[in-house]
C-alpha cells in the first residue's frame, strides 16, 4: 500500500519496477480517488483519447490526495516505519506467551498474524466485543492494518485488547 510499509511503494524495497501500479484507497485517504502509475515503456503505448473518467478530476478528491501525499513526504513515512516497528515487537512479546500465535509477518502498518483455527473462528467477534476491529483472512489469519495515523497509546491499547482477547479464548 501507499506508505502503509514505512516506505511509498515496498516494490522498491523488494528491488522491483514494476510496468503498471493502480493506487487507490489510501491515496485519498477516504476520499474515493484512483490513479495508475506506467512505466515508461508501457506509457508510451496510449494515445490522448485512449483513456477517460467520467469523474476524473475531481477537485475534492484530488485536494485529499494532494494532502495525503504532502503528509507522505513530510514525515508520515517515519512515522509509520516507528509505529510498525512497535506494533511488531509488541506482537512478537504476545506469542511468546501465547503458543496459538503462529508466524507473524508484516512491515509497517500491514500485518498478518496465524493463530490456530481453533481460535481463528472466534477472535473476530471476540476482538469486536472488546471494541477491537480485525480481521481474518485465509481461515485462520489475523489481519492488522491500523490506520496510518495511529499513536502509540493507540498501538498499545489495540495490543492489550488483542492479547486479552487471546487470554479469553484459550
Amino acid at each position: 500500500g501507499l506508505g502503509r510499509t514505512g516506505q511509498p511503494f515496498y516494490s522498491a524495497a523488494l528491488g522491483l519496477q514494476p510496468d503498471l501500479m493502480s493506487l487507490g484507497k489510501a491515496m485519498g485517504a477516504g476520499v474515493p480517488i484512483g490513479a495508475a502509475l506506467l512505466s515508461q515503456r508501457v506509457a508510451e503505448t496510449i494515445a490522448p483519447g485512449d483513456h477517460g473518467s467520467t469523474y476524473g478530476g475531481n477537485l475534492l478528491a484530488c485536494r485529499a490526495a494532494l494532502v495525503f501525499l504532502d503528509a507522505l513526504e513530510n514525515g508520515l513515512l517515519a512515522r509509520v516505519s516507528k509505529a510498525g516497528d512497535r506494533l511488531e515487537n509488541g506482537l512478537r512479546n504476545l506469542a511468546r506467551s501465547h503458543a496459538v500465535i503462529g508466524d507473524i509477518r508484516g512491515t509497517g502498518l500491514m500485518w498478518g498474524i496465524d493463530i490456530k483455527p481453533a481460535v481463528s473462528e472466534q477472535i473476530v467477534t471476540a476482538a469486536l466485543e472488546r471494541g477491537l476491529i480485525i480481521n481474518c483472512t485465509a481461515g485462520s489469519v489475523v489481519r492488522l492494518l491500523p490506520p496510518l495515523t495511529i499513536t502509540d497509546a493507540e498501538i498499545d491499547e489495540g495490543l492489550a485488547k488483542f492479547g486479552a482477547t487471546i487470554e479469553d479464548l484459550t
